[in-house]
């Protein structure tokens, strides 16, 4: 009698057309993707968010269709936070853009920012009808929210960030990390990325809904 097919070949099983190299790469991300989860509170990482709603921001400007809520209540709400550290790829602002709608109306104090290295300079999105959200200055004197966020590139001279979605809960702890163009999203702006883009969106929406249940 055959012996059953274990989960693990069958993930290196090739679809029509698809060679050796190729299953292997998608089994890889697959396991990677599939070890991305809801960070347990004792073991998150406590977040500054005082100091990044302190740093230098540029507000959107306004006639945007979805405005972003006043950061000014957290502390009394408890308001959990979306952070879109930006350095290189556009993709991630673009997704995070598409789904506020749906996070708000889960947690309607939800905050969502754009960290990146220069807000004066930085284009956040390519897409005419990118959704306009707050930039906040991550790296200034004395401080580098990149750093604190476990988001530094190595290769980046200090000021460069990983790209990813970061949500942080009402209680300050980052407590989800999805990363675009490195580890398990490293192949999330190929032509074969669309599944890789909706499981990253299910798992903040999942999130999301969990921590506003917490």
């Amino acid at each position: 009698m055959d012996a059953p097919i274990s989960r693990k070949r069958s993930r290196l099983a090739l679809d029509d057309g698809e060679d050796a190299d190729d299953a292997l790469k998608r089994s890889r991300t697959q396991s990677e993707i599939e070890e991305l989860a809801v960070i347990p509170p004792d073991e998150a990482w406590t977040v500054d968010v005082a100091g990044i709603l302190a740093s230098n921001t540029l507000a959107p400007p306004p006639g945007n269709h979805l405005r972003p809520h006043s950061n000014a209540d957290w502390h009394r709400s408890g308001s959990l936070f979306v952070l879109c550290v930006q350095g290189s790829v556009q993709l991630h602002y673009d997704l995070l853009c598409s789904v506020l709608p749906q996070l708000y109306s889960v947690s309607p104090s939800l905050q969502a920012l754009v960290l990146c290295r220069d807000p004066s300079t930085h284009v956040p999105s390519a897409a005419a009808a990118a959704f306009s959200l707050p930039l906040v200055q991550a790296v200034g004197p004395g401080y580098n929210h990149f750093v604190r966020l476990g988001l530094l590139h190595p290769l980046g001279g200090g000021e460069h960030p990983l790209d990813a979605l970061v949500v942080v809960d009402g209680r300050a702890r980052r407590r989800l990390v999805l990363p675009f163009g490195w580890g398990a999203g490293k192949h999330v702006g190929t032509p074969a990325g669309r599944i890789v883009q909706a499981h990253l969106m299910n798992l903040l929406a999942s999130c999301v809904e969990t921590l506003a249940r917490e």
